[in-house]
């Protein structure tokens, strides 16, 4: 008989294993099972929890198409790093924003007690460092270190909201942390959450296209940083212009095939087009937004593409059959 302290885990696998779809066959659905119960014979209560975690998630994957050997597993893969260097860019700037907001002894929206400036910022801190730190992660090509940090990104925002008393949220009925609004914490969480949903089995080639990505946001915020102010950011800062061609530039160097270009393109628009209609009444974004986006992002891809066209055609060898 199972001894007590397994049983919950052993009704959770079964549970999980129930998650796998009939297509994955008898056969490999037992050897998951054997070695699942062989391992929780040997773990201790945290570590049968994480296997059964294990095994559900990639059950669910499974039913869901999450995995490397499908398309849309595929374009996930190839969206994912670049979707957390959009929230870890993201994030990183509206935290140093919410710090300039709470140190500015003109700021008028805080009090001028420093408990109510300080707590503003350690909301904003908690809430937004994690992806911060998924960025860093992603750029050092840790990658089990990264999906850590973007499950504390996505799960961590709505804490804050639920568990936050009033003052420390910025005042705004609309504002969540520090002047970031629930649109623009939904951007962060959902770009997250595309890492979340990638399928951990696909080896992430090395390449540069993440620093592609992350450096002209951050070099092009620190100039309007430099140049103007924090209206200035607001209302022009990386993420309006060079996020969307540096985007498509960098999907349209990784991916090889169009059809692979298109997807990735697809998980990607989804964060933008999907963060008006779960934090507003409107069910679609503005129309001039999506035009601009659009034409941004081809921009990138035409970019890469002639980049990439001129490149080839220069490393091919002197065609010497004519003279």
């Amino acid at each position: 008989m199972t001894p007590g302290p397994r049983r919950p885990a052993v009704r959770l696998l079964r549970w999980a294993l129930a998650l796998y779809p009939a297509s994955y066959g008898t056969t490999p659905l037992a050897e998951v099972a054997d070695h699942a119960e062989r391992h929780l014979a040997r773990a201790g209560r945290l570590g049968g929890l994480r296997e059964v975690a294990d095994v559900a998630a990639h059950g669910a994957r499974l039913r869901l198409g999450l995995v490397s050997h499908r398309p849309l597993g595929r374009a996930f893969a190839t969206a994912a790093p670049l979707a957390a260097v959009l929230a870890g860019t993201y994030a990183a700037a509206h935290l140093w924003w919410a710090f300039r907001m709470v140190t500015d002894p003109d700021f008028e929206t805080f009090s001028d007690e420093g408990a109510q400036r300080v707590g503003p910022f350690l909301a904003a801190a908690v809430a937004l460092l994690p992806a911060v730190l998924m960025l860093g992660a992603v750029l050092a090509r840790r990658w089990s270190s990264a999906r850590a940090l973007a499950l504390v990104a996505v799960v961590a925002p709505p804490l804050i909201h639920v568990l936050a008393r009033p003052e420390l949220l910025g005042g705004a009925a609309d504002t969540w942390v520090v002047g970031l609004s629930e649109r623009r914490y939904a951007l962060i969480v959902l770009n997250a959450l595309i890492l979340l949903l990638a399928p951990p089995d696909r080896a992430h080639p090395r390449s540069v296209a993440p620093w592609a990505v992350a450096v002209p946001i951050m070099a092009a915020d620190i100039t309007i940083t430099l140049t103007g102010g924090i209206v200035d950011w607001i209302n022009l800062s990386g993420f309006d212009i060079v996020a969307p061609v540096a985007t498509g530039a960098a999907v349209a160097c990784t991916a090889r095939t169009i059809g692979r270009t298109a997807s990735a393109t697809a998980v990607l628009a989804a964060p933008p087009l999907l963060t008006p209609a779960l934090t507003s009444v409107v069910l679609l974004p503005p129309l001039p937004f999506v035009q601009r986006l659009t034409v941004l992002y081809a921009l990138g891809c035409l970019v890469a593409l002639v980049a990439v066209r001129l490149t080839a055609r220069r490393s091919r060898p002197a065609d010497l059959t004519h003279t």
